[in-house]
């Protein structure tokens, strides 16, 4: 079952045109991605970076953008994890508008686990791969 988290669209996340700017949607995504680290990994995404010294960057990313967000919507994000490799997984982002349902955008990153030190790839720990398994169905 993904993940899902709300927010609403600020007034700052428009472009001058009224649509929310195409770069705010992957802020969006990667809030979806820090309250997933929290709710669905037991830890918050800073608490991750700064104690475990582990982040899981975007390497790679391919979204569509499909209907507008305007200043005040309320956006759905669901995230979900398609594949896991051994220090990769790969990431389904959806946003969806909640007044109508309507699909807004939607994204598939790469994240990498990478070691805050030497800011290299790292494996994934078991207890994060585990609770990517839970989101992913594998």
């Amino acid at each position: 079952m993904p993940f899902s988290t709300r927010l609403k669209v600020r007034f700052g996340d428009a472009d001058p045109a009224g649509l929310v700017y195409y770069p705010v949607i992957f802020h969006y995504f990667h809030i979806a991605l820090e309250e997933f680290f929290a709710e669905c990994c037991g830890i918050s995404y800073d608490r991750l970076i700064a104690d475990e010294r582990l982040g899981f960057p975007t390497v790679k990313s391919e979204a569509e953008f499909f209907v507008p967000l305007v200043y005040g919507d309320e956006v759905e994000i669901t995230v979900s994890v398609s594949k896991i490799g051994t220090s990769s997984a790969v990431f389904e982002y959806r946003a969806s508008r909640v007044s109508d349902h309507a699909l807004c955008a939607r994204a598939t990153n790469i994240h990498v686990a990478m070691n805050m030190d030497t800011r290299r790839a790292t494996p994934t720990p078991d207890k994060y791969r585990e609770a990517f398994e839970r989101q992913s169905g594998e």
